[in-house]
């Protein structure tokens, strides 16, 4: 019984002094491959937050140029007749205005993103001053907001642009997606309003004054033949004459006013932008982020390559030490 007790005590001294060296010597896998898989395991199986996407696509338009020609036969009935072009530099206002502090401002006012997009109950890797925990400014979450919240992605064959958002609650990720097609709706319209503003306040007010003109004018020739007089003199007839001439040139000026005031409209429809949906936001029923077996597999094929390179350099350093 003795002797038994001491063979075992012996074999698993073995076993034990076997499995140490292993271990010195397959240390370089152990933490370059093995333990990366295992964290990397343990995270993305119960830590890691899932992460929901809403999908939307807009395209911005203008009046394409035959149905702006066609304005020239009457302004009435046009736009009921007009054709879209897509107007690309305008679609990267749109774009430009998603990722901006100002669209991100109203978006935290609304809905209080940032405290959305910090709680403790999303992972520490993946949510607002996780990591940085002691950096909560504004200026750090609306990077966060660019990286971690929207992205946008512009079709130049199309013209369309797609817009995604990830939150860690579907409904929230759903919602920020239509904030942000409604507020880049309301830009477009505020471009819209503002050129048309300018372009016919301008020749509104001309019009205006060459219509007092007209008027004016109108009003003393009214008064000159009311005028109870004798018979026409010389005098009288020499003043309805410069009434007259007066007339004739308020009235091709207000035509010309007219004529303005017209092309100033044209000149808006040209500039006349359109927001068009062309997908709503969608609504996510599933998390389709983190990739979690891909993440597993990524990080075991990483430690892979890394202690390959490693185990070349260490064995070209010994090789060269022994040859020294």
């Amino acid at each position: 019984t003795v002797s038994s007790k001491i063979h075992h005590d012996n074999t698993q001294l073995t076993i034990g002094t076997k499995s140490l060296q292993w271990i010195r010597q397959n240390t370089l896998f152990l933490c370059l491959v093995i333990a990366p898989t295992f964290i990397a395991s343990i995270y993305f199986t119960f830590i890691a937050s899932n992460i929901y996407l809403s999908e939307s696509r807009f395209i911005v338009r203008s009046p394409s140029k035959d149905s702006i020609a066609s304005m020239s036969g009457g302004f009435s009935g046009v736009i009921g007749k007009m054709g879209l072009n897509n107007s690309e530099n305008d679609s990267f206002t749109a774009e430009n205005y998603i990722q901006s502090r100002d669209a991100l401002g109203v978006l935290n006012d609304k809905l209080n993103l940032k405290a959305a997009y910090s709680e403790s109950s999303i992972d520490r890797l993946h949510r607002f001053a996780g990591i940085r925990f002691w950096d909560t400014s504004l200026e750090r979450f609306y990077e966060y907001y660019l990286s971690n919240v929207v992205g946008i992605a512009h079709d130049t064959s199309s013209g369309i642009t797609t817009l995604s958002v990830r939150a860690f609650d579907p409904k929230l990720a759903y919602v920020v997606n239509q904030q942000l097609n409604e507020l880049s709706e309301a830009l477009i319209n505020r471009l819209n309003l503002r050129a048309r503003q300018d372009m016919l306040e301008f020749a509104q007010k001309e019009v205006e004054l060459a219509r007092n003109k007209v008027e004016n004018i109108n009003l003393k020739i009214y008064k000159f033949r009311n005028q109870k007089q004798s018979g026409p003199s010389e005098q009288q007839v020499a003043v309805f004459q410069q009434l007259g001439s007066e007339k004739d040139f308020a009235d091709r000026n207000l035509a010309a006013a007219f004529a303005s005031l017209e092309q100033a409209r044209i000149e808006a429809i040209k500039k006349q932008l359109y927001l068009e949906r062309v997908a709503e936001p969608s609504k996510p029923d599933q998390a389709l982020e983190p990739k979690r077996i891909r993440g597993i597999i990524t990080t075991f094929v990483l430690g892979l390559v890394l202690w390959g390179i490693a185990s070349m350099i260490i064995a070209g350093v010994k090789e060269h030490q022994h040859h020294a």
